[in-house]
């Protein structure tokens, strides 16, 4: 992201703002493509559901992976096909399955759900065809497996045959399996897409599945901190490129995976400014705009901190809410050369309202900008905008000519 683009955005909003950069986001959708050449991609809109970012997306025929019944609204106003919408999430309603049924693919969660759409389809006098999520018996690296609020369990299948077969308005077609995000080994991915296509074997041989589509969910992890190495994204293409080969003669369905954050957290940054700089104590605190109701991560991450029991290598994260310790890097737009640590802090009521303690900085002044990396996915829209009624971030959109385009939400 360019600083002068951002200095004079600020100069001109007087505002904080997420801007998010198509440039990084292209870049990404081209990795993706050039090293699964196989597969499709869903969008995990829920990620970042900006109108542009996902409009641009669109236009790169990249689907949907909708969590929600106004995602797929959203997905349709960008311009993506019925086909590649593809609506999966925990206790769909009645009413969310009838306003979706004929614009998406649904994926049912439960064996109640595959009951509420069969009654909705019966009522339309139709047959849908549809997907549904499975909890797999697979473990990732060897944990444990356990129980879990998505989909249905694998082992329950069988024993649910009939059931099954009895539903007469629909028809499965697809299966999704997702058990981990944030995956950066690309063996762990690897060996976890072989048993995702064993089971859609399974499916198929001893299920009767008509099988369209196999989703293996999302998984493609992002490198947030120097501590963490990148996905090794072409050798996991290579090793899924020999992987199809094993399985094309027993499966002939199309191919996807979610791409979770991978398309877009490295476009974004969130960018404040400081509102005022004090001593107390000996600590130096400098106080920006919109902390903890701008950009929620980093506050959550020394809250994180603050309770560890241990080192904090060994936290684990809890997604989306936390990541890791260090996954946000906080930068001061200005070209001191003399440092100074620091606490930066939000100007909420509260004491918890951090963005970083301790923080080795250049020297900043009241009025220079905070930019804030890595926070192009799960950042806006988990964040408590709201609270103490503070004017809300912008959200503005770069596209690759350097135009700036603020988003209506």
């Amino acid at each position: 992201m360019q600083t002068e683009i951002i200095k004079d955005l600020m100069k001109e909003y007087k505002r904080p703002f997420y801007i998010y950069d198509e440039k990084v986001i292209g870049d990404q959708i081209q990795e993706l493509k050039t090293n699964f050449p196989e597969f499709e991609f869903l969008y995990s809109i829920k990620t970042n559901p900006n109108k542009d970012v996902i409009k641009f997306i669109a236009q790169n025929d990249i689907g949907s992976d909708s969590a929600s019944k106004n995602e797929v609204f959203k997905s349709i106003d960008a311009g993506m096909p019925k086909e590649k919408i593809i609506y999966s999430s925990a206790g769909k309603t009645k009413q969310d399955i009838e306003e979706t049924y004929d614009k998406c693919i649904i994926t049912a969660d439960s064996y109640h759900e595959l009951e509420v759409i069969n009654e909705v389809a019966k009522e339309h006098n139709i047959v849908l065809r549809v997907g549904v999520r499975i909890n797999s018996n697979y473990a990732i690296e060897g944990g444990d497996i356990l129980p879990n609020k998505f989909g249905i369990d694998e082992e329950s299948l069988l024993p649910h045959k009939e059931f099954i077969d009895s539903l007469k308005n629909i028809k499965i077609c697809g299966i999704h399996v997702h058990l981990k995000s944030q995956i950066l080994n690309y063996e762990t991915l690897y060996n976890y897409y072989k048993d995702v296509l064993e089971l859609a074997v399974f499916c198929v041989d001893e299920m009767g599945f008509d099988m369209d589509f196999v989703n293996f969910g999302g998984g493609l992890g992002v490198a947030y901190s120097q501590r963490e190495n990148e996905l090794e994204i072409e050798s996991l293409g290579q090793k899924c490129r020999e992987l199809i080969k094993e399985f094309k003669e027993k499966l002939n369905c199309r191919l996807i995976i979610e791409s979770g954050r991978f398309i877009v957290c490295k476009s974004g940054t969130y960018v404040t400014y400081i509102i005022d700089k004090k001593v107390s104590r000996g600590a130096n605190y400098l106080i920006v705009a919109n902390g903890y109701n701008g950009f929620h991560k980093t506050t959550l991450a020394e809250m994180v901190k603050g309770y560890a029991q241990g080192p904090l290598e060994d936290i684990h994260a809890v997604e989306p809410l936390f990541t890791s310790y260090d996954a946000y890097e906080v930068k001061v737009l200005n070209k001191s050369q003399e440092k100074e640590e620091v606490t930066v802090c939000g100007n909420l009521c509260t004491a918890a309202d951090l963005i970083g303690k301790n923080l080795v900085l250049p020297k900043a002044e009241i009025g220079d900008i905070i930019a804030i990396t890595n926070a192009g996915s799960y950042g806006f829209t988990l964040s408590p905008i709201l609270f103490s009624s503070h004017d809300i971030p912008y959200e503005i959109y770069l596209n690759s000519k350097n135009q700036a385009i603020i988003s209506e939400y």
